[in-house]
C-alpha cells in the first residue's frame, strides 16, 4: 500500500513540475544509534504484567542504518523513508505474565519490525535564494509498523504481532547557507487520539563538500504510546544519527 501510494504522489509531483521552480531528487542512508527506554504489556483476557524494556527484559540499545528517498519540486517536498529494528535481551523472571501466560525463570525477549514513512511538506514560507534561504510549512505523514514482540523461556512462548498505520502532522523546515554548501533541516510530527501518543523529531546539519555528495549529523527522536488490540507499546528512542547522500 505504502509503495501504491509513493507511485502515485511521485506521479503527482511530476506533473507539478511544469510549473515548478527548483527540483531536486536524492537517497542517502544514515547510521542511527538511539538509546530504548519504555515498557511493553499484552493482555489476555486479564491485564497482563507491565514490562520494562530494559530493567525487565533485559534490552540492550541497538544501532540501526535508515534510508530516505526524496523528490523536491518548488515549494512541494515527497519523502519516503524505511528503518528496520531488531532489538533482543535476556533476563531472569520470577512469574510474570505476558499475554496470558506466565515466565518465570531465564527469559528471552525480543521486538523487531520494519517501520516506513510517507511525508509530504509544502513550503508556506518560501525565502530561498541563490546564496542562502530559509524555507517552512506544513507536514502530513503515514507512519506504518509491521512486527512482533516475543517471550520465551523453557516449555513457555508468547507473540503478538502488530501492523499499526499511523497518521502524522507538523511542521518541517529548511535553513541553507552559501548556496546550500551548508544545510540545516529540521522537522516535528505528532499525533494523539483515544490515549495513544505518536511523536517524532529530527534535526540535521548537511555538508555538501563536492557537487551531488552530501555529509550529515543529527538528531532523531520518536515516541510511542499506542495499544493495537492487546498489546500495549510505550517506548523511546532518541539518538544521533550520520549518514552520506546522494542528490541531483
Amino acid at each position: 500500500m505504502i509503495a501504491r501510494v509513493a507511485t502515485m504522489a511521485l506521479a503527482a509531483c511530476m506533473v507539478w513540475a511544469g510549473t515548478a521552480g527548483a527540483f531536486e531528487v536524492g537517497a542517502r542512508a544514515a547510521y542511527w544509534i538511539p538509546q530504548l527506554s519504555g515498557d511493553v504489556r499484552l493482555d489476555d483476557g486479564t491485564r497482563g504484567d507491565t514490562l520494562d524494556f530494559t530493567d525487565d527484559l533485559g534490552v540492550d540499545d541497538e544501532s540501526f542504518f535508515f534510508g530516505d528517498a526524496w523528490l523536491w519540486i518548488g515549494d512541494h517536498h515527497l519523502i519516503l523513508s524505511g528503518t528496520r529494528v531488531d532489538y533482543s535481551g535476556t533476563k531472569t523472571l520470577a512469574g510474570v505474565t505476558f499475554g496470558g501466560r506466565t515466565f518465570t525463570g531465564r527469559t528471552d525477549a525480543s521486538l523487531e519490525y520494519t517501520q516506513l514513512d510517507l511525508a509530504y511538506r509544502y513550503d508556506l514560507i518560501d525565502l530561498e535564494n541563490l546564496l542562502a534561504g530559509f524555507s517552512l510549512g506544513p507536514q502530513v505523514q503515514v507512519k506504518y509498523l509491521d512486527g512482533e514482540v516475543r517471550l520465551e523461556t523453557t516449555g513457555v512462548e508468547e507473540s503478538q504481532s502488530f501492523q499499526i498505520p499511523i497518521p502524522l502532522a507538523g511542521v518541517g523546515g529548511h535553513l541553507g547557507i552559501l548556496a546550500d554548501l551548508l544545510e540545516v533541516r529540521a522537522q516535528a510530527v505528532g499525533m494523539g487520539y483515544r490515549g495513544n501518543t505518536i511523536v517524532e523529531a529530527s534535526a540535521e546539519v548537511s555538508y555538501n563538500p563536492i557537487p551531488f555528495v552530501e555529509l550529515v549529523a543529527g538528531y532523531r527522536y520518536f515516541r510511542i504510546d499506542v495499544e493495537a488490540d492487546d498489546l500495549t507499546l510505550d517506548y523511546r528512542q532518541a539518538g544521533p544519527y550520520v549518514g552520506i547522500g546522494a542528490k541531483l
